[in-house]
């Protein structure tokens, strides 16, 4: 009998259809050719055999830790506006006449000083695009238009932690020209080299997401020695988080060199191209060559709301009256340019933290001023991993402090290693507690003091830091779009998870910054 062309050359039983081989209907692949690749193949092994793909679980390595959006309230704006605006009446006992008078006399009127507070509206948000060959490529695996959006609200969480920290709507104020000093050894810097470096300063919001001021003006020194190397130091910029230092050979020739959390910098060689950016912790672009000098100004943008550092060390504009006048509310400015809130700041220009008598100097320095100039205790300090590091040190390698060794119920000894800070008691105010709260988006070498509580009678405080918003995280999908020979221009998805909201901290004046603090302790 005539065989079909492809079909086997075996006898089935009448009625049945030829048995073929496995996948040969789905891949188009004849039998005759299935024969062919059995009679040459010598054998299977792992490295030239058959498998399939088992897709597990989806997974994610992405961190979403967002301490401070967490404990922030938030709540619904009453009515559509530009600004979230308030009063304050501000603290000047210190200026009020004396009580006593004499009989039948009238009392002296007592002084007030009133402060309009604004706070911008400003809007935050992620963005995702999913082709519609994606969706169908992840079918029966994964719903990728979910999985994008996840994604875009995970990184919308961050970027308002880190806006809510860092973020300003005014600049830095400028960087001021390096001080340099030559070193005669802690280098490769030959001897009589000429060493130009010029600075600039990162706010905030700059450590995580690049950007800075302008560069400073130029310094130079030459070396003395054959091994040498330079140490700088800038005046600290009131509200930079870090500092970016640009070293060259010649006059005008600098490039980037390192980052530092610190208003100092060790400069060991002169370098020929742009250095990579150290791995300082959540630092932007961390591995990647630096940026070039920079000539604008990027530490703020006028749409960014102002943060938590940013409302306790902005000043006072001096034209806060002029509120609907002239068409622009100014609220707060760079720290120079208007009326000084009065908040506590301390630079520590590079140095490390003390330890005195199981305590930190810097830290009890801090409490007693705010003590002092309002009577009350933060509540809350808050802290990046350096810095909670270096304060368990602080106690823990202390004569004072005191170690306790658990007992297991079996009676044997397990000693627990290692130990933590959790609480900072503000002896100033006989003891009261101050929690320690870990931020992954506050930059190292600084501490913020935060106040939740005003028991003022008539303070009228019941939150002293919360966010209004006139929508919250809402999604947007814009509509169909096509773009013809263009990657993923065919059909897709686009949208944004979006919020728009104020920041409000209704105790800025009460609250403290410690920064440029070095790693370690002293």
């Amino acid at each position: 009998m005539s065989t079909p062309p492809g079909a086997s050359h075996f006898f089935f039983p009448k009625g049945r259809a030829p048995l073929m081989s496995w996948g040969s209907d789905a891949l188009g692949v004849t039998e005759d050719t299935f024969e062919m690749i059995k009679a040459v193949t010598s054998g299977i092994t792992t490295g030239a055999g058959v498998a399939g793909i088992h897709m597990d679980d989806l997974i994610s390595w992405v961190p979403v830790d967002t301490p401070f959006f967490d404990s922030t309230a938030r709540k619904a704006a009453p009515q559509g506006a530009l600004f979230a605006v308030w009063q304050a009446l501000q603290n000047i006992n210190n200026t009020q006449p004396d009580g006593g008078v004499q009989a039948d006399y009238a009392a002296p009127l007592v002084n007030i000083e009133n402060q309009y507070m604004y706070s911008p509206f400003a809007t935050i948000g992620a963005g995702g695009t999913v082709s519609w060959d994606a969706l169908s490529q992840g079918q029966n695996y994964a719903d990728v238009l979910a999985v994008d959006t996840l994604q875009s609200i995970n990184q919308q969480l961050i970027s308002l932690d880190i806006h809510q920290l860092n973020a300003q709507s005014f600049a830095l104020p400028a960087c001021p020209a390096p001080t340099l000093s030559p070193v005669a050894s802690g280098g490769t810097i030959p001897t009589a080299t000429a060493v130009y470096v010029k600075c600039a300063a990162r706010s905030g919001l700059n450590y995580y997401r690049g950007g800075s001021g302008v560069a400073s003006g130029e310094a130079t020194v030459t070396t003395a020695a054959a091994s040498s190397s330079v140490t700088g130091f800038v005046t600290a910029v009131k509200g930079a988080a870090a500092y970016d230092w640009f070293v060259g050979g010649a006059a005008g020739g600098e490039v980037y060199y390192t980052t530092t959390s610190t208003n100092t910098v060790t400069v060991t060689f002169v370098p020929t191209g742009a250095q990579k950016v150290p791995a300082l912790a959540g630092i932007y672009n961390s591995g990647n060559p630096g940026p070039a000098v920079p000539a604008a100004d990027s530490s703020y943008q006028p749409y960014w709301q102002n943060g938590l550092t940013a409302s306790i060390l902005g000043d006072f504009s001096a034209s806060l009256d002029q509120l609907g006048l002239t068409g622009t509310v100014a609220n707060l400015v760079t720290p120079g340019t208007g009326t000084p809130q009065g908040a506590y700041y301390q630079s520590l220009d590079g140095g490390q933290l003390t330890v005195s008598g199981a305590a930190v100097e810097q830290i009890d320095a801090m409490n007693r001023s705010i003590y002092d100039t309002y009577q009350l205790t933060p509540n809350r300090m808050l802290v990046s991993s350096q810095v909670i590091n270096d304060l368990a040190d602080a106690v823990l390698d202390s004569p004072q402090a005191i170690t306790w060794l658990p007992i297991a119920p079996d009676g044997r000894d397990r000693v627990t290693v290692g130990g933590a800070v959790a609480i900072y008691l503000n002896k100033t105010v006989n003891g009261k507690p101050i929690t320690l709260e870990l931020q992954p988006h506050l930059p190292p070498g600084m501490i913020v003091s935060v106040v939740d509580e005003v028991p003022f009678p008539g303070a009228n405080i019941a939150t002293t830091l919360e966010v209004e918003t006139l929508y919250d995280f809402f999604r947007f999908d814009y509509g169909a779009n096509r773009e013809t020979g263009v990657a993923n221009g065919g059909p897709r998805y686009d949208f944004e998870v979006r919020s728009r909201q104020a920041f409000k901290n209704k105790a800025s004046a009460l609250m403290g910054v410690l920064c440029n603090i070095a790693p370690g302790l002293s």
